[in-house]
C-alpha cells in the first residue's frame, strides 16, 4: 500500500506519460518519461519544496521506496547526494505494476472501454446526426488514443450524456417540455440541466444547422426540447375543421396563432384564392410586412429560428393543402442561418420553395447596413456552397464570402423607417 505522497508522484509520471506522443502511437519509449524535482528553483512536482525539510524529507523517502519497488529511477541534485532530489523518471517496462500501485486504470483502457461504447451507442441510434456524432467522436478517440472533449472521462458522465442522447433519439418528431423530458429520461426534472444539458448544446452546435448566435433555447428546440408548447404564428385565409366547426382565422387581419395539439385535433385549409406563401424568419420583419405590406391572396408563416420537430409538422400541414399555381418563398437573414434555413425547408418541406430578397441585389443595396464576418465565418458558409439544395444561391453566398459580410433582416426595416 503507498502512501498520499508516492500516490501524487506516481499518478504525476504517469499523467506526462499519456500525454506523449509514445502512448499515442502504442510505442515503447525511447526517451524517460521525467520529472525535474529541483531545477535552478523550479519544479515539475510543485509539493516538493526544498524550504521546507518536512516536505522535502517525506518527499525523498517517497521517492527511495518507489525506487526499490521498481516503479522508478532518480537522481540526487550534483553536490546534494541524500538531500536534494533532482529528477525522477518513470521505469516504463513497470507500466502495468505502477498503474496497479497507483490505484489507476490504464488510459489505454479507459479509451478500448469508450471505444467499444461508442461503436454500440452507433448501432442502437436512428438519427443521422447522432449517428455521425458516435462515428466521429470513436475515429477520433480510436486515431489519437485520447478522449475527446465532447466525450466525459468519467464514466457516470459518460452514461447521463449516453441517456439524454438517446432519449432525443427516441423523441421521433415529438416535443416534450426541458422539465418533462429531464422527467422521462433521468426520473428527474432538473437533472438533465444539471448532467447533461451544456454538453448537449455544444454537440447540437457542431451536428445541427445553427447560427454562432443562435441561443441555447432554439438549439435545443431542433430536436423537440422546449422551455414551453409552441405556438404557430401566421396570418391569411386559413381555417382549420374540428368536430365539423370551422375555426376562420381570416377574420384576424393582424395574425393569428395555433397549437400542435389543437392542429393535430383539426383539419387544416388554406383558401384556394391564396397564391403565396411567405415565411419569415425575424418577429420583427413577420409583424411589419403583415401590418403593412401583405396582399390578400398571401398567406404569412412566422418562420422564427430553425424550427422544432412540431413546426415541422405545421410547415408539412401546410404544404400538403397548397393551394394550385401558389408559390412558396422564404424571406430569412443574408447569412449562414438564413440559408441553412432555406435549405432545411427545401429538403425537408418543399424543394421548390424560393428566397425572397434574399440575393446578390439587396446586399448592395443595403451595402452600408450589412456586418463584417470573420473567417471562420467565412468557412462556414462556403459549406453552404456545397449544399446542392443552394445551387440557385452561389452567387449571393460567394458575394457574402468574398466581402466577407452578413445582412440581417432588420437592417432593412432600418432603411424603411427612415
Amino acid at each position: 500500500m503507498i502512501d498520499k505522497i508516492q500516490k501524487s508522484i506516481l499518478w504525476a509520471l504517469l499523467d506526462k506519460y499519456e500525454r506523449s506522443s509514445f502512448f499515442r502511437d502504442e510505442k515503447q519509449p525511447t526517451r524517460r518519461i521525467l520529472l525535474k524535482f529541483y531545477d535552478d528553483g523550479k519544479s515539475d512536482f510543485p509539493y516538493y519544496d526544498i524550504e521546507k525539510s518536512e516536505r522535502r524529507i517525506s518527499v525523498n523517502r517517497a521517492v527511495v521506496e518507489l525506487s526499490e519497488l521498481g516503479l522508478l529511477s532518480f537522481e540526487w541534485m550534483k553536490g546534494e547526494c541524500d538531500h536534494i532530489i533532482a529528477k525522477v523518471w518513470l521505469n516504463t517496462d513497470k507500466l502495468e505494476f505502477a498503474y496497479k500501485i497507483a490505484g489507476r486504470k490504464s488510459k489505454g483502457d479507459v479509451v478500448d472501454e469508450i471505444c467499444v461504447e461508442l461503436l454500440d451507442m452507433h448501432e442502437q441510434v436512428s438519427s443521422p446526426w447522432i449517428k455521425t456524432f458516435f462515428y466521429d467522436a470513436y475515429t477520433a478517440v480510436s486515431k489519437r488514443r485520447s478522449i475527446v472533449s465532447s466525450i466525459p472521462a468519467d464514466k457516470e458522465e459518460r452514461n447521463h450524456l449516453f441517456k439524454a442522447i438517446c432519449a432525443i433519439d427516441n423523441l421521433n418528431n415529438t416535443e416534450l417540455t426541458e422539465r418533462v423530458f429531464s422527467l422521462q429520461c433521468f426520473g428527474d426534472s432538473k437533472k438533465f440541466e444539471m448532467v447533461a444539458r451544456s454538453r448537449i448544446i455544444s454537440i447540437l452546435r457542431k451536428y445541427l444547422d445553427c447560427d454562432d448566435d443562435t441561443r441555447d433555447e432554439d438549439i435545443l428546440r431542433q430536436v423537440g426540447i422546449v422551455k414551453y408548447p409552441e405556438q404557430f404564428e401566421f396570418c391569411g385565409k386559413v381555417s382549420l375543421v374540428i368536430e365539423a366547426e370551422v375555426v376562420d382565422f381570416s377574420l384576424l387581419r393582424f395574425g393569428s396563432s395555433i397549437s400542435i395539439s389543437d392542429l393535430a385535433r383539426g383539419n387544416l385549409l388554406i383558401s384556394p384564392y391564396v397564391k403565396r406563401i411567405l415565411t419569415i424568419e425575424n418577429r420583427a420583419n413577420y409583424i411589419e410586412y403583415i401590418q403593412k405590406n401583405m396582399a390578400d391572396d398571401e398567406l404569412v408563416l412566422y418562420h422564427a429560428g430553425q424550427y422544432s420537430p412540431s413546426k415541422k409538422l405545421f410547415f408539412l400541414a401546410i404544404k400538403e393543402k397548397i393551394p394550385e399555381d401558389c408559390i412558396w418563398e422564404h424571406w430569412g437573414d443574408i447569412d449562414y442561418g438564413g440559408f441553412s434555413m432555406l435549405a432545411r425547408l427545401r429538403r425537408e418541406v418543399l424543394n421548390e420553395i424560393k428566397p425572397f430578397r434574399m440575393n446578390t441585389l439587396e446586399l448592395v443595396k443595403y451595402k452600408h447596413l450589412t456586418a463584417s464576418i470573420t473567417v471562420q465565418y467565412a468557412e462556414k458558409l462556403k459549406s453552404l456552397i456545397t449544399k446542392h439544395e443552394l445551387h440557385d444561391c452561389y452567387d449571393c453566398l460567394n458575394y457574402l464570402i468574398v466581402n466577407k459580410v452578413r445582412l440581417e433582416q432588420e437592417s432593412m426595416l432600418i432603411e424603411s423607417a427612415d
